[in-house]
């Protein structure tokens, strides 16, 4: 799985070159069929983390990153709009 990793994350290294304010990675419906939700689980954790370092380094207090049942990265505009209010812990510094 580390091939789909790498390639969830270029996926996110494109959109944030083209200024995208809000995207979805990782989707589980993609890679349930070949893979146990154990493993979904794990690697979306792993890419959440890539993602949190990047933007960390790179675009900090302007995205917010979550999971469910795939990886969300957007601004807290995005956020608003799509009704959530709460975003503590969310934001990446």
């Amino acid at each position: 799985m580390g091939q789909e990793l790498e390639y969830e994350f270029q996926c996110f290294l494109e959109d944030m070159e083209h200024g995208e304010t809000f995207g979805r990675y990782f989707e589980e419906y993609t890679y349930e069929d070949d893979f146990s939700h154990n493993q979904i689980d794990e690697f979306m954790g792993k890419l959440e983390g890539k993602i949190r370092q990047w933007l960390h380094e790179n675009k900090p207090g302007k995205y917010l990153v979550t999971s469910g049942w795939c990886v969300w990265v957007m601004t807290e505009e995005e956020a608003h709009k799509r009704n959530m209010w709460n975003l503590d812990g969310l934001l990446v510094e």
